[in-house]
């Protein structure tokens, strides 16, 4: 009886015990271990806490598969926190942080669009018309708008021109404001000029580069595009999603810009699927994914001799979508981002990827990815954790200054040495054409979406 008595003491004292779990938060939030491929790490704090605070605001509706989060360093060393980091979801304007990385890499930071005026012949002062056809020549610029239009068109009516004899010829891929293609986009450039008082006898007709012979044309004005850094600043600051798409469409297209993915950020095929380069439909793309193209586009830029401020916006700081957010002392200046936002699918959608310049870590970057809820819920949850994620880190660990140089973006058109040799009929000032539509427009159509969201039914639990 004494010998079985030590030996089953000796059994309870050597059989393996389980560990207590390291955090609460997966028994809480009754997540199952299969649905990783791996035992999960345990998170920080600062995601744990937020994670229960999400859980209390949504209550029921509350899903653990519809957020996403992978903070890391910038190494990659360290995870700092982590929750279904190879789930793809809809990541909405910050697939455009991939579109960056695409255009960079293929065109260079200080790559500028050209834009060209030409005829077939002079023009003829005393009868104020041009005989044959009037050329506009795009290699693609994604910022090119109606007032840029406009101000080629005063352009030549200050040197007499009232009438073209031929067609309006519009060659290259063009495209102008929201308009759908380059026919339409051709259409609202004869309209402009027509507004200012310069008549179109012929057609308008939209051609490819390749097909017509320019080097035989009289060359009237020219301009150059902002450096695509700045066109990019502006895209993501603003998120403006003409910009990116035509980015990408320029470049190859959804497909190209997945396999440019996959090679230059060393994504798996299935972390990454991209219907539109600019976010919207139905996009796919895993936290990790987020987290190594950031990594990537990092790495890029340091090696050219710049840094993520120079395409990304300061939250808090700098205008656009991030600009009331993330204000806090503990977080003011130390954080870069990219939202993204698609109230229209898989049933909201809300996300933020970036850097957050710590003091006990350095820089983290983050991906955070939540859907099925409300927007304006899921913006507070991100600040909140961002919040909780600064403080546990020490506060922040760089403070990063506002943009000032990009206020406003401007058009100059110049004349040839030939259409400068006609003089000016007025006495009119030439004027640089800001560029606040694509701004006012954002802007536009953030309250629309904002105002979509408060206004749609809410379902019953």
């Amino acid at each position: 009886m004494k010998q079985t008595a030590i030996i089953l003491l000796l059994v309870g004292l050597l059989w393996p015990v389980q560990a207590p779990e390291a955090s609460g938060w997966a028994t809480a939030l009754d997540i199952p271990v299969g649905g990783f491929k791996e035992s999960p790490p345990s998170p920080g704090e600062a995601l744990s806490k937020s994670i229960l605070q999400l859980q209390r605001v949504q209550r029921r509706k509350f899903s653990p598969n519809s957020l996403g989060v992978l903070v890391e360093t910038l190494d990659g060393s360290k995870v700092i926190a982590e929750h279904n980091s190879d789930l793809p979801f809809n990541p909405a304007s910050v697939m455009k942080l991939a579109t960056s990385f695409f255009a960079l890499e293929r065109l260079g930071p200080d790559y500028r669009f050209h834009t060209r005026i030409l005829a077939d012949d002079q023009l003829d002062a005393h009868r104020k018309a041009l005989k044959g056809d009037l050329y506009l020549v795009s290699d693609g610029d994604p910022l090119f708008q109606t007032s840029d239009a406009l101000a080629f068109g005063r352009a030549l009516v200050r040197r007499g021109l009232r009438r073209v004899e031929g067609d309006l010829v519009v060659v290259g891929p063009f495209a102008i404001d929201a308009f759908p293609n380059s026919q339409a986009s051709a259409q609202q450039v004869r309209r402009c000029l027509t507004r200012l008082g310069i008549r179109i006898t012929g057609r308008v007709i939209h051609v490819d580069t390749d097909t017509i012979d320019l080097n035989r044309k009289i060359h009237y004005l020219s301009h150059n595009s902002e450096p695509l850094k700045n066109i990019l600043w502006l895209q993501n600051a603003h998120s403006i999603n003409e910009i990116a798409d035509r980015l990408g469409d320029l470049l190859g297209g959804s497909e190209v810009l997945r396999q440019f993915l996959i090679g230059a950020a060393g994504l798996e095929p299935q972390e990454i699927f991209v219907a539109r380069p600019s976010g919207l439909e139905h996009n796919r793309m895993t936290p990790r994914a987020g987290v190594k193209i950031l990594r990537s586009l990092n790495a890029w830029l340091e090696a050219h001799q710049m840094k993520l401020q120079d395409v990304l916006p300061v939250a808090g700081r700098d205008e656009g979508t991030l600009f009331g957010r993330l204000r806090d002392q503990n977080c003011l200046g130390g954080i870069l981002g990219k939202t993204g936002t698609n109230p229209s699918k898989d049933g909201g959608v809300s996300t933020l990827a970036g850097v957050a310049y710590t003091r006990d870590y350095g820089p983290l970057i983050y991906a955070i990815f939540n859907s099925n809820g409300r927007i304006t819920a899921f913006r507070r949850w991100q600040d909140y954790f961002l919040r909780n994620l600064m403080e546990e880190s020490g506060g922040v660990g760089q403070f990063l200054p506002p943009r000032t140089d990009l206020a406003l973006l401007s058009s100059f058109w110049v004349p040839s040495p030939y259409l400068e040799s006609l003089g000016e009929e007025s006495t009119m000032v030439k004027k640089s054409v800001t560029r606040n539509s694509y701004v006012k427009k954002a802007r536009y159509s953030r309250k629309v979406a904002r105002h979509a969201s408060k206004s749609a039914p809410r379902r019953k639990a």
